[in-house]
């Protein structure tokens, strides 16, 4: 199948082209127009884009479900009604997160992640690119919405099993770097692809600076659920948030929802860190693209009750954040409208950088030839009108 999509504006790190077009065939991108001319063989299908903006497909690094669906149901139905629920809104790659569970739980996401990769839906599905567990090596006093029952520390052994049942699909690993054994196991795991991420944690400068030894090279949602500035005899000692703005060889995570961190802070990480330097992550739960209204955050079976109302996930006490509600588009929305960010940074946030971080940028986030044919078109206001996986058009 060749389809042509032409009159459009791509978007890419280095600027935006007017009256482009791109071919894709089998799954590939096969040729990109940045001149205007368009001198090709017959195709199959020819679509006019209408001027509008098209782009590499979107990867979101950190999602636990959307469409009334969390992954750690550990069902075929809730992988594949989150990823098309995100689907709509631009996400083509996915990497499916957990919370801190029992052994067992995880056990039955990665069997069930495994079927679905594997399964005829995932064709017409956003990339399972691979896993990413958030804990069960947390700090207690950073929970958030981490169920502390489920708690561990890494000296007790435990990840062995883990990364066993894990078969290679264990892409990216949060854990906090303060924690006994968590060095151990970052540099065990050193030459293993698992991405470290340092969050839910109360890391002090100098823990960040040894998790940067051993191996870690992400932030987890920078801002929430982290160290700051903490008062030592008087003395000022920087937490995980001030070591990952310092540090390049650590990229955040950055749930761009406007509502997790205000525009100020938003313009802050990005005059900080640069357009090179931070990725845009949903966060979403199973209230993403779903009415206000009482959810489960986690399973079915052991998922804690939030409460979504006024475009976010809240804590029973009204007051903590359970997760976002947000999808894709609606990061590039509010980084380019409210954080005042330049649309080719800002979707470069969500396609260049995690391809980069993940190790996949020889296939991922760019509209060059060779690449996936994983592609996004819409308009000013980011309102998704086709979305493309792997040269199939899903949306």
């Amino acid at each position: 199948m060749r389809t042509l999509i032409y009159n459009v504006k791509l978007v890419e790190a280095d600027g935006i082209t007017e009256n482009g077009a791109i071919l894709l065939q089998d799954g590939k991108i096969e040729y990109v127009s940045r001149d205007g001319a368009v001198i090709l063989p017959a195709v199959d299908e020819s679509i006019d884009g209408e001027g509008k903006y098209l782009s590499a497909g979107f990867i979101d690094i950190h999602v636990h479900g959307g469409g009334g669906h969390d992954f750690m149901d550990a069902t075929e139905e809730a992988f594949v009604g989150a990823m098309a629920a995100h689907m709509k809104h631009g996400t083509t790659s996915i990497v499916p997160t957990t919370l801190t569970a029992e052994d067992e739980e995880l056990r039955e996401v990665f069997a069930t992640a495994r079927r679905v990769k594997s399964s005829a839906s995932a064709e017409s599905l956003p990339e399972l690119l691979g896993l990413h567990l958030e804990g069960p090596y947390v700090e207690p006093s950073m929970a958030g919405a981490q169920d502390p029952k489920y708690i561990k520390v890494p000296s007790d052994g435990s990840w062995r099993g883990i990364v066993e049942a894990a078969q290679g699909d264990l892409l990216i690993w949060t854990v906090a770097p303060e924690l006994d054994g968590a060095d151990e196991l970052a540099d065990a795991l050193r030459d293993s692809g698992i991405i470290f991420s340092a969050g839910h944690s109360a890391a002090k400068y100098d823990d960040v600076c040894r998790a940067i030894d051993a191996g870690y090279t992400m932030a987890t949602h920078l801002y929430s659920s982290m160290s700051t500035i903490i008062r030592e005899n008087g003395y000022r000692v920087p937490g995980l948030l001030e070591a990952s703005l310092l540090h390049d060889e650590i990229c955040p995570e950055v749930i761009a929802d406007g509502l997790h961190l205000p525009p100020s802070l938003l313009k802050l990480i990005y005059k900080t860190k640069g357009k090179d330097r931070m990725v845009l992550v949903t966060d979403a739960m199973r209230g993403a693209g779903m009415p206000d209204g009482e959810y489960l955050l986690g399973s079915l079976s052991k998922g804690q009750k939030v409460y979504v109302f006024d475009g976010i996930a809240h804590m029973p006490d009204g007051i903590s954040f359970a997760g976002s509600v947000a999808t894709a588009d609606r990061l590039v929305r509010v980084m380019t409208r409210q954080a005042g960010v330049p649309l080719t940074d800002a979707v470069a946030m969500l396609t260049v950088n995690p391809a980069r971080e993940i190790g996949a940028s020889d296939r991922k986030g760019k509209l060059e030839a060779g690449y996936d044919a994983d592609v996004v078109l819409f308009d000013d206001d980011i309102t998704i009108s086709g979305v493309w996986c792997r040269g199939k058009r899903t949306v």
